[in-house]
């Protein structure tokens, strides 16, 4: 394995080299405005839900991915590394960004997701494509499209050659079948001092026969993909951003109601006394997992032997990061002794409990008037601690009247953007790091300059 992990470092930096050869090498900065599904500014905002139903949803949609990274390495899995890729709901995303590609540059609105590589978007002529609020792509419209060549590193490695063309076709868990070529184009991004980077020679998906991608949705023509996959936009933007990207959530009592900002390169502010845990490369998939040793409720370490969180042989176990799962999830055992910590937390105060929540989480108390006393609880990674703090470990039902602990088993570990609130991360890929310190992320949301 450990060769494979050489091969697979050395390929990723000679297509990142192949892919920005033709942009200057000065390293850059880049920053996206990231706008959350709650928000009033996003596409996917679903107006005045009650906060009952917002709860379920977050609930919901986060035991999808939960159920997705579970099933990532088993034994009877059929999912090549080719074509892994988080499944697709009309609520399964965190955030929109909006980027502009072509010459001339026209604006489009991709997902990001910290979970898939490939950045593609819809194009012309369509097969099939879904309905979508901008403009579909018209290729013959911009000067600098082309499509990637089939003897190009990428195409012989990740998509295939038919009919002379280096075609994608990606298939989720979900239905959804995403078809089309692989191209390449100029991506424009903003920066944060208000100017505007044109990255040429990003290979991108065209895609034009589309079936099952968030058919209730115009809002969407595609993904932004940030994996640490070949063909992620990270992986291309490759040194021209020092192959780093980063984000602070900013908290929000309601869930995600705030936007944020994806930073890269040189627009990722110096943070001090940042903590710094190995991002660990594994051989059959491309997404950022995490070594956990450890966990500790309300400042007591629970102690769990060494392999606990480890990933195993027939799937299950494994601890990753992503931002795309609102909730964070823990192995089913593991799950069990956390949550009865948090229980004997919460027995000395006489709370009453709350069964069978309609936000479908298991430890639920009734609120007590001036009750603060809340349990936070800290992840023991290798090398550096993430404390979660006591305000983004529970969701209220402010109608009825009650609080729950925000986590769910699963058949992964998955530490969820819920728990990642107020807290700078920054994804170095060069180091093989995840890097992170707690902030006041609303400091960078003003701080933005769109």
């Amino acid at each position: 394995m450990a060769l494979n992990q050489i091969l697979l470092t050395l390929f990723l930096h000679l297509l990142t080299l192949t892919l920005v050869c033709s942009n200057t090498s000065k390293p850059t900065g880049l920053s996206l405005k990231l706008i959350p599904r709650d928000s009033p500014d996003s596409p996917l905002y679903p107006g005045k839900l009650p906060e009952v139903e917002r709860i379920q949803r977050m609930v919901e949609f986060s035991k999808v991915r939960a159920k997705y990274f579970g099933s990532l390495f088993g034994q009877n899995s059929t999912m090549n590394p080719e074509n892994i890729n988080l499944p697709v709901h009309k609520y399964n995303f965190f955030f929109g960004v909006q980027v502009f590609l072509g010459t001339p540059k026209k604006s489009k609105t991709l997902l990001m997701d910290t979970g898939s590589s490939l950045v593609w978007t819809q194009c012309k002529p369509c097969i099939r494509c879904f309905n979508q609020t901008d403009p579909i792509f018209e290729p013959t419209a911009s000067s600098t499209y082309r499509k990637l060549p089939c003897g190009h590193p990428l195409c012989r490695q990740r998509f295939q050659c038919i009919n002379g063309e280096c075609v994608h076709n990606k298939t989720y868990s979900s239905g959804a079948l995403i078809k089309g070529l692989v191209s390449l184009e100029t991506f424009t991004f903003p920066s944060n001092n208000r100017t505007l980077i044109p990255i040429r020679n990003i290979a991108f998906g065209c895609a034009n026969d589309n079936e099952n991608f968030m058919p209730q949705s115009r809002s969407f023509s595609g993904i932004l993909g940030l994996s640490p996959g070949p063909d992620s936009l990270i992986t291309q933007l490759g040194n021209l951003t020092r192959n780093r990207f980063s984000y602070c959530l900013a908290y929000a009592f309601r869930p995600m109601s705030q936007n944020s900002v994806l930073r890269f390169g040189e627009d990722i502010p110096n943070v001090p006394n940042l903590k710094r845990t190995p991002l660990l490369q594994t051989y059959r998939s491309f997404h950022y997992q995490l070594n956990l040793v450890d966990i500790s409720v309300a400042g007591n370490r629970l102690n769990f032997p060494p392999g606990t969180f480890s990933l195993r042989q027939n799937g299950s176990g494994g601890c990753y990061i992503d931002s795309g799962s609102t909730l964070s999830f823990i192995t089913r055992e593991p799950y069990g002794v956390v949550m009865r910590a948090f229980e004997r937390h919460f027995l000395p105060f006489g709370l009453q409990r709350v069964h069978n929540s309609s936000e479908g989480l298991e430890l639920c108390y009734r609120q007590k008037v001036g009750f603060h006393q809340y349990a936070g609880l800290t992840f023991h990674f290798q090398d550096a601690d993430l404390v979660v703090q006591p305000k983004c470990m529970y969701v209220h039902n402010n109608r009825l009247r009650y609080f729950c602990v925000a986590l769910a088993p699963a058949m992964a570990t998955v530490v969820g953007a819920w728990q990642q609130q107020d807290t700078r991360f920054i994804y170095d890929l060069n180091m093989q790091q995840l890097q992170f310190a707690p902030e006041d992320c609303s400091r960078d949301v003003r701080g933005f300059k769109s």
